[in-house]
């Protein structure tokens, strides 16, 4: 029973999960009580000039979702500050949630999973996020559209904190023990270490780490995911069981919440987690193994610092 009632709610193909849903779902559903639409933004001036209708903006770097520890950015906050941002944006216990990526930068995708993450870690699972972002939503011109700003009325949230979906250093220093699938969520220039870019202190990868850069699960650079039977290609071909335990990584957690996403939301693997802290912390502890594909010359690693590239300008 239950089941049939999650697949006419959410009213979407069998080759997406719910954590999916569609322009043409949500504009069925919009506006509706108990449906909050957070539309994931680097900037307010954009929102302002026109958003999904009855949506509620927020601002992954400015919004409260990560915080710098330790001079480690984009680190998960404390519970009780999560709770505050979830009831600052007007999210209760009892919402469905559907998380929107503004389509306004190279990070939309990720920012928007990040949240998404977020909040199962924090304990709210009632979440999906809108495929294709606000392009999607936009690209049908008879869709309404709304202006301007307004605060969000408080919400009162209780968190039920999530710890499976989360993995720390010790966790992938057993899994490699172990041989756990660890994922690199970055582009293969830097797993291979050609390239790198704060806050990553040394170049190449986890040792023993396989690659799957974030954009494969994307279609063509948009921000619509890869549909089901093609991600378990993607994923196969790299030599990854989707069925077993796996921890993906990146920089600071941030791209690398995409393969997440894939892994456990789409594709349903509940043992796949998200080293959150990922090279940012790694990196920075020489006696954890890392490892370059290509012995190439490399610049001085402290050029790189004031250069992290997914902070907006």
């Amino acid at each position: 029973m239950y089941l049939c009632v999650i697949f006419y709610f959410f009213g979407i193909s069998s080759s997406y999960s719910q954590a999916l849903v569609s322009a043409e779902w949500l504009e069925k559903n919009i506006c509706k009580e108990n449906l909050i639409v957070l539309e994931v933004h680097t900037g307010k001036r954009r929102y302002e000039a026109a958003h999904i209708p009855c949506s509620v903006y927020t601002n992954f770097y400015e919004s409260g979702w990560r915080v710098k520890e330790k001079n480690i950015p984009l680190m998960l906050p404390s519970v009780e500050h999560l709770k505050t941002v979830l009831q600052d944006h007007g999210i209760s216990n009892d919402d469905k949630v559907i998380v929107v990526a503004s389509g306004r930068g190279e990070y939309s995708m990720a920012e928007t999973t990040s949240i998404y993450f977020t909040l199962k870690y924090i304990g709210h699972n009632d979440i999906s996020i809108l495929d294709g972002g606000a392009p999607a939503w936009f690209e049908n011109w008879d869709r309404d559209s709304e202006t301007g700003y307004k605060k969000q009325k408080k919400s009162i949230f209780n968190p039920r904190v999530n710890n499976d979906i989360i993995a720390n250093k010790e966790d992938v220093l057993l899994g490699l023990n172990n041989k756990i699938d660890i994922i690199d969520g970055r582009s293969s220039d830097f797993y291979m270490g050609i390239n790198n870019t704060a806050p990553s202190l040394r170049y190449g990868t986890i040792a023993g780490a396989k690659n799957i850069p974030n954009q494969w699960l994307l279609k063509n650079g948009s921000l619509y995911f890869h549909k089901k039977e093609n991600l378990e290609k993607i994923i196969n071909n790299q030599g990854i069981n989707f069925n077993k335990p796996q921890i993906s990584f990146c920089n600071a957690g941030l791209e690398s919440s995409i393969v997440w996403f894939a892994l456990s939301e789409i594709l349903k693997n509940s043992k796949s987690k998200l080293y959150e802290s990922s090279l940012a912390e790694w990196s920075k502890d020489k006696s954890l193994p890392m490892e370059s594909f290509i012995n190439i010359e490399n610049g001085n690693i402290d050029e790189l610092q004031n250069d992290y590239s997914m902070e907006p300008n």
